[in-house]
């Protein structure tokens, strides 16, 4: 998976770029990845830009039903209602650059059978066509709500659709380097999500850790770097947790509330 930050960016705001041990440095990497998980679990997709192979709907759509309150004076009734497909599909990660091959077969079971999605490709903008809403720093159309509509409704089971697209922010609009699509508040919270764990665990290894005793490090090589540090440790200072309040307030116009049909 591709990080979202450099080590260098998680390093550099603790006053350790160029100057860090190993220790350092492989609490750093930790840090980050508890940042980055954190992160992505929030949003609910990966704002990294990749290219993506998925299936879709993820739900028997046939099989879906909705509910709907009807009170009275003294009882409320749970009515429940039909919800067939819709001419909309929904996937996970956002903004959605560009749509590479989209297949659609109505058995075609995620791509399990051999003979799965044999049939010609879907044709954009006839066949179906991503609801674009914005553009990038080239003029180039984004959808930011990942919503891909179809001439007529997609297939009501799941797995019948595989769709291959580019979605995410690249590392210039992480950075704020381009106009157009900014996203450096994700790279800013990541930053400053890796400092508080790095600090969280540094002060508290040091309390814990004094001569005669192993540190949190246990064992390092050069080269191409690699670390391994005492799982204890990681459990207890990067397993589980939450943002902020600050980190929450600062990705709440990136976060996926919108998840429609899929």
């Amino acid at each position: 998976m591709k990080n979202i930050a450099d080590l260098s960016e998680i390093l550099l705001p603790l006053g350790l770029s160029g100057s860090e041990s190993d220790e350092e440095r492989a609490i750093a990497h930790e840090a980050r990845r508890y940042a980055e998980s954190a992160v992505r679990r929030h949003l609910k997709y990966d704002p990294v830009n990749l290219s993506r192979t998925e299936f879709y709907p993820l739900i028997d759509l046939t099989l879906q039903r909705r509910g709907v309150y009807e009170v009275n004076e003294t009882q409320a009734y749970l009515r429940f209602l039909a919800e067939a497909a819709t001419d909309e599909l929904q996937v996970e990660h956002v903004p959605l650059r560009s749509i590479t091959t989209l297949l659609v077969d109505y058995d075609g079971r995620a791509g399990t059978q051999a003979s799965s999605f044999s049939a010609a490709a879907w044709t954009e903008g006839s066949d179906y066509w991503a609801n674009f809403d914005s553009v990038d720093s080239a003029g180039v159309s984004v959808c930011r709500d990942g919503i891909i509509r179809s001439e007529g409704r997609w297939p009501a089971r799941p797995g019948s659709v595989k769709v291959t697209y580019v979605a995410g922010y690249t590392d210039a609009e992480f950075r704020g380097q381009v106009a157009g699509l900014d996203a450096t508040s994700i790279l800013e919270v990541v930053v400053e999500e890796a400092a508080r764990k790095f600090h969280l665990i540094w002060n508290r290894t040091r309390k814990r850790f004094g001569a005669g005793f192993a540190g949190p490090l246990t064992s390092e090589s050069m080269g191409d770097y690699s670390y391994s540090v005492d799982t204890s440790l990681r459990n207890m200072f990067l397993g589980g947790g939450s943002l902020s309040d600050q980190s929450i307030e600062k990705l709440s116009t990136f976060t996926r509330w919108d998840l429609g049909v899929r």
